[in-house]
């Protein structure tokens, strides 16, 4: 595959760099944010190395935040050699979740890392390959094992909504999937862009009898041009229309500022559940 067609198909979800911005200062971003918020920070040495923010609560019930598909493309329109994200929108969702469960942000192989020499193929065209969906699943597990959790939500950001939907069939203790922005169809999301498929990813469609008995609630901003709300619209007609909203939020866009909507949500939120 030539850099342009590989740009065409990976340009939506990029972040792209302002400025001068160093892979290790996007990692010290990340991991000062993390430490101002309380979160521990830990690299899990899976068959990828993953990089985790947790606070452990020592409770029945767990929230997993999901990270977006990370820094894609540079600033010179080159494939990334550090797919780490410039903005933490994963763990910004975290600090803002205030409920008395146990909270872990789980990025993608190899954000917030400096590992040299790295497949670019995991943050392009297979970022939702099998092997990364198992990795980190297996750092699910681990986690499950050392915290002792017994049900689960999801919450993701933009791609990180694509791992959330090819991870659910997996688990039999997923209460709900809730996204920002979220990509839930890429299949559709590069026909849409007029892009080259990501021919090394897993389709989470493939999986609708499953996916249509999960709650789910997507929030899609009115001005994205990227995860549009037209885009979420035809996943939920795909998958059935049961169990599945989608939201549109007026005036935002691909990377405007989730937390807060994310803060509000959780206002109204069920007071009277047992976690």
């Amino acid at each position: 595959m030539n850099i342009l067609n590989l740009k065409r198909a990976v340009v939506f979800t990029a972040f792209f760099l302002i400025g001068c911005s160093s892979d290790q200062s996007r990692i010290n971003y990340a991991l000062d944010t993390a430490n101002q918020h309380g979160f521990t920070a830990e690299v899990i040495p899976a068959k990828f190395p993953i990089q985790i923010f947790y606070k452990n609560l020592k409770s029945k019930h767990a929230v997993f935040y999901l990270e977006g598909d990370g820094l894609v493309i540079n600033i010179r329109g080159e494939v990334a050699q550090n797919p780490t994200p410039t903005d933490p929108m994963a763990l910004k969702l975290a600090s803002v979740d205030n409920r008395a469960i146990s909270k872990i942000v789980i990025n993608r192989p190899f954000h917030y890392t400096n590992r040299i020499n790295a497949d670019s193929r995991y943050w392009t065209t297979a970022r939702y390959s099998p092997e990364v969906i198992q990795t980190i699943y297996d750092v699910i597990k681990i986690c499950k094992s050392r915290f002792n959790f017994e049900t689960i939500e999801i919450v993701a950001y933009s791609g990180g909504a694509a791992v959330a939907l090819l991870l659910a069939p997996k688990f039999d203790n997923l209460t709900k999937i809730t996204s920002f922005a979220g990509n839930l169809d890429h299949v559709n999301w590069t026909k849409y862009h007029k892009a080259q498929p990501l021919f090394e990813s897993l389709d989470p469609l493939k999986n609708k009898a499953v996916l249509a008995k999960i709650s789910q609630t997507h929030f899609v901003g009115e001005s994205d041009d990227n995860t549009t709300v037209e885009l979420a619209q035809i996943y939920k007609q795909k998958v059935g229309p049961n169990n599945i909203t989608i939201v549109p939020v007026p005036s935002f866009s691909h990377d405007s500022n989730w937390p807060e909507i994310w803060q509000a949500q959780i206002k109204v939120e069920d007071k009277s559940k047992n976690y």
